[in-house]
């Protein structure tokens, strides 16, 4: 389980990346399926900040993308899409081992 933040160039330093690892960290409390986490972000010359998340599950992957005025915000929306893409597979998943 890890999640590898990678970057371009972005305000301040480390900030993101601990904020995107203490965000992320609880999905994989939450889903034990998720193997890692990889995090892109567009760098500061940007009008709008982009986060995308591929997450590496057992037999699967997901992508997410986001948008915001700030990298934290366009975090917490990509994370909130990844939370409801997890329950959907989570109902899926436990759906056909029933």
């Amino acid at each position: 389980m890890d999640i590898k933040v990678v970057k371009d160039e972005i305000e301040g330093k480390n900030y993101f990346e601990t904020y995107a690892r203490e965000q992320l960290q609880k999905y994989f409390k939450k889903y034990p399926f998720i193997e890692s986490i990889n995090v892109f972000f567009r760098g500061k010359n940007h009008p709008y900040k982009k986060v995308k998340l591929h997450v590496n599950m057992k037999g699967k992957e997901l992508f997410v993308e986001a948008r915001g005025d700030r990298h934290d915000l366009a975090i917490d929306a990509a994370g909130q899409k990844l939370y409801n893409q997890m329950e959907k597979y989570k109902g899926k998943l436990y759906n056909k081992a029933s």
